[in-house]
């Protein structure tokens, strides 16, 4: 529960003053950055080795079509630490397709300053819940 509702509160925390900025219907995409909470699991195959969280700047550009909005990519930069106290370097790429498929997916970096590296990709359906671990690379 603490995953769904974390994922909802960074989307939509930004949504609404991305909206409102948003310059008629025939506007294409805005983009603007923020500092927003982090949070993320840390998968090594299908099981969760950490978790990563903290506040981090986001790089956001919302995609309108007839001023509905219909995607958000979010790149994501900073530091996070992880439960052991490793402080991780995130790089992290988000998409997130809410109105038409209730879908968010993730590709997240983290280096940690104690060795540790994880790649991978993620998919959250808002719709049922479930979260899909796509890839992931550990070293």
């Amino acid at each position: 529960m603490k995953t769904k509702s974390l994922f909802l509160l960074i989307l939509f925390m930004g949504f609404p003053a991305v909206q409102a900025s948003a310059q008629g219907k025939n506007a294409k995409s805005v983009q603007y950055k923020t500092e927003l909470g982090y949070f993320t699991p840390v998968y090594c195959g299908d099981v969760v080795v950490d978790y990563v969280e903290g506040v981090v700047m986001f790089h956001i550009i919302d995609h309108y079509k007839n001023g509905e909005w219909k995607w958000e990519i979010a790149q994501a930069k900073g530091e996070a630490m992880g439960q052991n106290g490793e402080v991780f370097k995130v790089r992290e790429v988000d998409k997130y397709y809410i109105p038409k498929f209730g879908i968010l997916t993730w590709h997240y970096n983290l280096i940690g300053n104690k060795g540790n590296h994880y790649i991978g990709s993620l998919t959250y359906n808002f719709i049922t819940g479930e979260l899909t671990v796509d890839k992931t690379v550990c070293h």
